[in-house]
């Protein structure tokens, strides 16, 4: 699944490697917008894929900023 940028603006941070394991609401990206650093956290525990934005680039909202291989349940 790809998680993509709620709204516009700069990244700042990406706090994830592909290969990474993440839960549920851990920061994944943090998105500067007016101003304001606002972290982009994980909808689902799993593993990152692939990270497909930049550090200092801007993004429009909607933007992919990576991928997600949701974690296996049940």
């Amino acid at each position: 699944m790809n998680v993509d940028a709620p709204w516009p603006g700069m990244v700042r941070e990406i706090h994830v490697s592909p290969g990474d394991t993440v839960d549920v609401d851990q920061d994944l990206v943090t998105i500067e917008s007016m101003k304001l650093l606002t972290p982009v956290v994980s909808p689902a525990a799993g593993r990152v894929t692939a990270i497909l934005v930049e550090v200092d680039t801007y993004v429009e909202e909607g933007a992919p900023l990576l991928t997600l291989e949701a974690a296996r349940t049940g």
